[in-house]
């Protein structure tokens, strides 16, 4: 393989198109300075794509096209020879200016290509942008001045140590999936060992739950015969209560009607004296209270309208003042805006003045302009006749670009289209010869994934709930803090309250620390907390009695409270309060806790007081308690309802005294205060959980968006594989037939984007004649004058225009001002109105005042004479008003009895006819059971009566719901989800055994990608560093070696160069001369190419810093090495022209125009 030729079209200097023929062996190519003989080596770096445009000496593509012809594109081809099979090898490159940019299209015999293959066409013959096939000028200085780390690269580069690496990256890519991997799944886990210790707790109260569910079954089954004989016992004992009651209510009704008897005597009694009373003037008296309360009425609407009429008279006269006061400010408004009218009139007629001067001025200006030369007037249609040519050559230049620019498109989208189509045949040929292997473990990773995937989705749900119920725990938590709080605080109030004042009267007599004294009765005793409210209504206002020594303290205290005016008070003498009984009779009834009296905790020495103040009173549970004992005790219920021995029941919402009875506040103020700390406690600890679950959920969230988005990019890829290995027949086929239908259409859009370019061109010059022709005419033009008086007129216009419109605007500013004055004015009118209103009104309400403290007066007199008469009637009325009050509290409590009896009698009959319900509803049921028991085969009457009552095998189910209940919220579904995770915990330990086995092995590989890397690196380095000490011998005679740094490390560190040419000392390369330096590297750059071996080398003037003999020598060896490979060497030293086969010559005839003279050829 060798070029055969190079065909050079518009590219760089080359701006004609040349062919240059070139043979095997060694050619140079010389020529003057600056002729483009470099452009030739450039150009094959160029067609290749071995380098970039920098490296080419193009700052871009733009540059690679000649600037000497108005062709927007540049061409080169270069041919191979002595290819395989025969035949030549072409590989060109085209770039193409259009109106999106530069496009640059590569080509493979005639056919496009890309880049991409290009290189992997040339690659097969060790040409490479890094084998160093092309040297050009810089490239010796490279090798010379670069670091040794650099230098060292170059031997990568060879060795191929990018690949090793690019392998050891996929490794590590596999290595960070794997551990990956092993992570989520040692937190899955980790997650299944929490969740079994957790299932294996739940798995155990499911257990310990069906056992109990078990027994109730069990029990439940022999509730039939137990009920039966229930209902039996309960339907007998209604029918003995019924008899009883009946019986009770009887006698209850023989008392009721002497009572009522009784009642009726004494109700006559009351008529006779009420009309003995009325007949002697009640009803009179009645009507006078009436006609007093009613003056007393009209004296209180009439004193009430005085006082608004006082405050209305100030308001008014607050309302005038402010009304007074805003006139004055509406005056001052409208004098300064006088003022403002005043000189906008002064400005709107200095603008009318200055309008009507540069009307003048404008009118002189015009006169001015008509004497301008017709000469100047025909130049000027000239020259609009040639923009007129000039505008249609541009339209067509714009038409041509329009019909340029979809071809340009289609050619682009054909381009691209192809090179995708042969991406994809690649791609497909890859898919069908892989399938198989890849399927099978594309399937396998989707299918632990998706496990993977649903055990965070299952983890992330389990820690959500905990973080939840931890949530709703800190919320319950802060509200029972809350409430612990305000328990605290009322216990420190109460605590507070109770050791403040009790009373005036009460801190008068304590606070005097009389002898005898000793306390009011509530700071005597204590009660526990359950009872506290109920003995407060028991002892009521009796808690806040004194207790004293004897009569005579309490005389010496009653004395201190008259003499001081400290109120009134009780005391209860200890020598003489009645003494409590030894012994008091309990009864009982269900419900009855025990006589409020046992419930108080005192010293015994008050016993007798605290008797006095509460008696045998009895506390009971509820209300449906004390009903059955009406009338017999005075009792309270634990909420506080009150039964009088006389039937009054008292109830209701409470509202409490701020006296009670001790309860150990102190202790259960500690107790609280423990229970707040321990709830806070509790509460940080619950914060730090919570904290702790945020965490966790934040990372498992982050894990199953890993793990999911991993699942489905696999899944995807999977159904990819599917459905590409289905189409891939197809497809490849259908991508085949486009490539071979459409390559030969982009040399037809070539062509004739071609002939578009060159009508483009020929546009192009008539434009740049018609601009020249319309520059010399508009040099002829001499309308200075004439637009110097343009500009005049202009800018008076324009300030003429400016004053108008500020004229106008002055105008509506003085017109605003003018409707402002006018709105003040009304302003001061309103409120004036409102001053005389307001005035007008004050005049009235002065009047009315003097009728309303007329009218009062006049009523207080009436009320005096009512009072008189009111006074002498109750003198005659006083004896008989109280027999009447005597009578008639006789009277009440007669009928607060027989209300009492026949409370009884009514709560009897409801009692019989409760009982005769009670008969009612049990007998069906047990019919109802009996016939169950003979469903089931059982004889009744040779059943034996159970001993368990239906109540007790209830009790025992309700104990066994109440140990099912205590159990919480059982997960029967532990039972099997625990045998679940365990095996998907033995599944994970396995997969982690699998995937650590695989990290290990990609390890090895790594390790063993490493040790081949270094391997292949040295077997290189060694194979180039021969080659170098054997050419380095031939050029200078002497000695020279590559040296690496870190001979152990090569990879880590760079590579030096020593030599020592014949008859010198043994030195670095960066201690040698320049032309040392060139030969050295030179002798590196042999050496590497006898390594890789390439069919052709071109060098570019790489001989300029070497003397005649390093020349000599260079050429020498060109020379031997052409033997076997072609050499093109741009060179005007003579030993290396006259070592060559032939030359090439190169000049520049043309300005800037590169031209091939010819070839000399040698034997």
């Amino acid at each position: 393989m060798y070029i055969k030729q190079l065909e050079i079209d518009n590219f760089k200097s080359f701006a004609n198109r040349s062919e240059i023929p070139l043979l095997k062996g060694f050619t140079t190519v010389s020529g003057p300075n600056g002729s483009g003989k470099s452009n030739i080596i450039d150009s094959v770096l160029f067609a290749l794509g071995l380098a970039n445009a920098s490296e080419l000496r193009a700052e871009n593509l733009s540059h690679f096209i000649s600037t000497y012809t108005k062709r927007n594109e540049a061409f080169v081809k270069v041919t191979f020879g002595d290819m395989e099979g025969g035949e030549d090898l072409s590989i060109a490159r085209r770039i193409r200016k259009s109106t999106q940019g530069y496009a640059s299209t590569y080509y493979v015999n005639d056919s496009v290509t890309t880049l991409t293959n290009v290189h992997a066409i040339l690659e097969k013959y060790n040409v490479t942008p890094n084998s160093y096939n092309v040297m050009m000028q810089g490239d010796v200085q490279g090798i010379t001045n670069c670091t040794p780390k650099n230098r060292r690269k170059i031997i990568d580069e060879i060795a191929g140590i990018a690949d090793f690496d690019r392998r050891i990256d996929q490794a590590t890519n596999e290595l960070t999936d794997v551990e990956q991997r092993v992570e989520r799944s040692s937190v899955i886990l980790g997650e299944i060992e929490n969740m079994l210790e957790q299932l294996k707790e739940e798995r155990e109260v499911a257990i310990k739950y069906q056992k109990l569910r078990d027994e109730k079954n069990s029990l439940e089954s022999q509730i039939t015969k137990v009920r039966f004989f229930d209902i039996k016992r309960n339907l007998e004992k209604a029918h003995e209560n019924i008899l009883e009651f009946t019986k009770k209510k009887k006698q209850e009704e023989l008392k009721n009607k002497d009572l009522e008897e009784r009642l009726t005597l004494v109700k006559s009694k009351y008529t006779e004296i009420s009309q003995l009373v009325k007949e002697k003037g009640e009803a009179q008296q009645l009507e006078l209270k009436k006609q007093e309360e009613a003056l007393k009425g009209e004296i209180d609407r009439k004193t009430n309208a005085l006082n608004f009429a006082d405050k209305q008279i100030l308001e008014n006269k607050k309302t005038a003042e402010n009304a007074r006061n805003g006139i004055e400010n509406f005056k001052h408004k409208i004098e300064d805006i006088k003022l403002n009218i005043t000189l906008k009139i002064e400005n709107i007629q200095k603008i009318e003045a200055e309008i009507t001067q540069k009307k003048a001025e404008l009118k002189k200006i015009l006169e001015d302009m008509t004497g301008l030369s017709s000469t100047a007037e025909q130049h000027i249609e000239k020259r609009n006749l040639l923009r007129k040519e000039l505008e249609d050559l541009q339209d067509k230049e714009t038409a041509l670009l329009k019909e340029k620019l979809p071809l340009e498109n289609e050619l682009k989208n054909i381009q691209q289209a192809l090179a995708d189509a042969k991406d994809k045949v690649t791609e497909l040929e890859e898919l069908k010869a892989n399938f198989s292997s890849n399927y099978d473990l594309k399937k396998q990773l989707v299918t632990e994934l998706e496990k993977e995937m649903q055990d965070f989705k299952q983890i992330q749900q389990n820690t959500m709930h905990e973080l939840d119920t931890t949530n709703n725990e800190i919320n319950d938590l802060n509200y029972n803090i809350r409430m612990a709080y305000n328990k605290l605080s009322g216990l420190q109030a109460k605590k507070q309250y109770a050791n403040q004042s009790m009373g005036n009267a009460i801190d008068t007599v304590m606070n005097a620390k009389l002898r005898g004294v000793h306390a009011p009765l509530v700071k005597l005793g204590t009660v526990d907390k359950e009872y506290s409210t109920a003995m407060e209504i028991a002892f009521g206002g009796r808690m806040s009695h004194i207790v004293v020594d004897d009569e005579h303290v309490a005389s010496v205290a009653i004395e201190l409270l008259k003499s001081s005016g400290g109120g009134r008070t009780t005391f209860i003498p200890l020598n003489k309060v009645q003494k409590a009984p030894t012994r008091l009779s309990l009864p009982k009834d269900r419900g009855v806790i025990d006589f409020a009296i046992n419930l108080v905790d005192f010293d015994d020495e008050y016993l007798n007081a605290f008797y006095y103040a509460v008696g045998d009173t009895i506390v009971v549970e509820d209300m449906e308690c004390a009903k059955k004992l009406i009338g017999r005790y005075r009792m309270v219920t634990l909420a506080g309802e009150l039964f009088e021995k006389s039937g009054a029941i008292t109830g209701g919402s409470m509202r409490r005294s701020g006296l009670s009875f001790s309860q150990n506040d102190d202790a259960q103020l500690e107790e609280f205060k423990e229970k707040v700390k321990g709830l806070e406690e509790k509460l940080a600890s619950l914060e730090s959980k919570k904290s702790s679950l945020e965490s966790k959920l934040q990372s498992i969230r982050q894990n199953y968006s890993d793990s999911m988005s991993e699942y489905s990019k696999a899944k995807v890829e999977l159904d990819n594989m599917n459905t590409s290995y289905a189409n891939s027949e197809n497809l490849l086929k259908e991508k085949s037939a486009f490539i071979t239908e459409n390559e030969p259409k982009i040399q037809d859009f070539n062509k004739k984007l071609d002939k578009l370019e060159e009508k483009n061109v020929e546009i192009y010059d008539k434009i740049l004649t018609t601009k020249s022709e319309i520059e010399e005419i508009e040099k002829l033009i001499n309308d200075k004058d004439l637009k110097d008086l343009k500009e005049k007129t202009e800018g008076v216009e324009s300030e003429i225009k400016r004053l108008e419109s500020h004229l106008m605007s002055t105008q509506n500013e003085k017109n605003e001002l003018e409707r402002q004055i006018d709105f003040n004015k009304s302003l001061i009118t309103t409120k004036e109105e409102e001053i005389q209103e307001k005035e007008k009104s004050n005049v009235k309400l002065e009047e009315d005042k003097t009728v309303f403290q007329k009218d009062i007066k006049t009523l207080n007199e009436k009320i005096e004479v009512l009072k008189d008469e009111i006074s002498k009637i109750e003198e005659k009325l006083g004896e008989l008003l109280k027999q009447r009050d005597e009578i008639n509290s006789e009277l009440i409590e007669m009928e607060k009895q027989k209300h009492i009896r026949t409370a009884d009698i009514d709560r009897i009959a409801e009692q019989i006819e409760s009982f005769r319900a009670r008969r009612r509803e049990l007998e069906p049921q047990l019919e109802t059971a009996k016939k169950e028991l003979e469903d089931t085969g059982a004889e009744i009457d040779k059943l034996e009566p159970v001993e368990i009552s239906i109540d007790e095998i209830t009790s025992k189910i309700q104990r066994l719901d109440k140990k099912m209940q205590e159990l919480g919220d059982v997960n029967m579904r532990a039972l099997t989800t625990y045998d679940e995770k365990l095996a998907r915990q033995t599944e994970i330990k396995e997969q982690i055994d699998v995937l650590t086995k695989e990290r290990k092995e990609i390890l090895d590989r790594m390790h063993g990608y490493e040790q081949l890397k270094k391997e292949t690196f040295m077997k290189t380095y060694n194979n180039i560093n021969e080659n170098f000490k054997s050419v380095f011998h031939q050029l200078s005679e002497g000695e020279g070696e590559l040296k690496l740094e870190f001979p152990d490390d090569p990879l880590n560190g760079g590579l030096t160069i020593e030599a020592q040419p014949r008859d010198k000392k043994l030195q670095r390369l960066e201690s040698m001369s320049g032309g040392e330096k060139a030969l050295t590297a030179l002798a590196f750059v042999f050496a590497i190419q006898r390594y890789m071996p390439s069919p052709f080398y071109a060098f570019d003037e790489v001989d300029a810093s070497l003397d005649t003999m390093n020349v000599e020598r260079i050429a020498q060896m060109v020379q031997n090495q052409s033997k076997d490979t072609q050499f093109i060497v741009v060179s005007h030293r003579k030993p290396m022209i006259e070592s060559a086969n032939r030359t090439i010559g190169v000049t520049q005839k043309e300005k800037g125009i590169t031209r091939v003279t010819g070839v000399k050829l040698r034997d």
